[in-house]
């Protein structure tokens, strides 16, 4: 596997987010985490990676006290999902339609979307939902790329696409119903 990071980058510059097309506000009850192709392990001494690791396990722990669903989707299953958590099967061929059951099994119509390769699988798993009618939301330093034009062009690009940009503590805030 490549290193998800080729040139380190300061996740805060990252996670500048372009305007938002929509006034959409996630919910505990109808949304669902995907943590795309994270590698068992990560070197977490390197930025943006150190951030990244940070920023999903509060957003795990977050869903995980709310109720929310948490999904792993990769290629290689590497290191497994945690408790509670549930497998994506490959993102090749069907990755939406095993993305929309996994969606509907929960009753769910939105998707806090994370993970590395955000320029490729990240965003490909933003384009399909949203023009299905899923709300999707990007979360912008809770993604990696692998340098930071790469990073902030994803977001831009998955906008484009339909998703809401949103940084991990607006995530939990409107989980939580403390921001709208």
């Amino acid at each position: 596997m490549t290193q998800p990071v080729a040139d380190p980058y300061d996740m805060s510059a990252a996670a500048v987010l372009p305007e938002r097309a929509s006034s959409w506000s996630c919910r505990s009850n109808r949304a669902l985490l995907l943590v795309h192709d994270l590698p068992a392990e990560i070197d977490t001494e390197c930025a943006p990676l150190r951030d990244l690791a940070f920023n999903l396990d509060q957003l795990r722990e977050t869903c995980h006290e709310m109720g929310v669903p948490v999904a792993r989707s990769s290629v290689r299953f590497e290191g497994g999902p945690g408790p509670g958590e549930h497998w994506l099967a490959d993102l090749s061929a069907d990755h939406f339609g095993g993305l929309r059951a996994l969606l509907d099994s929960f009753g769910r119509d939105q998707l806090l979307l994370t993970g590395v390769r955000a320029h490729a699988a990240c965003l490909m798993s933003a384009a399909g939902p949203a023009l299905a009618g899923v709300q999707v939301f990007c979360v912008a330093d809770a993604i990696v790329d692998r340098s930071l034009d790469e990073h902030r062009h994803s977001v831009r690009a998955a906008a484009d696409h339909g998703a809401t940009p949103i940084t991990t503590g607006q995530v939990i805030g409107q989980l939580l119903g403390v921001l709208s």
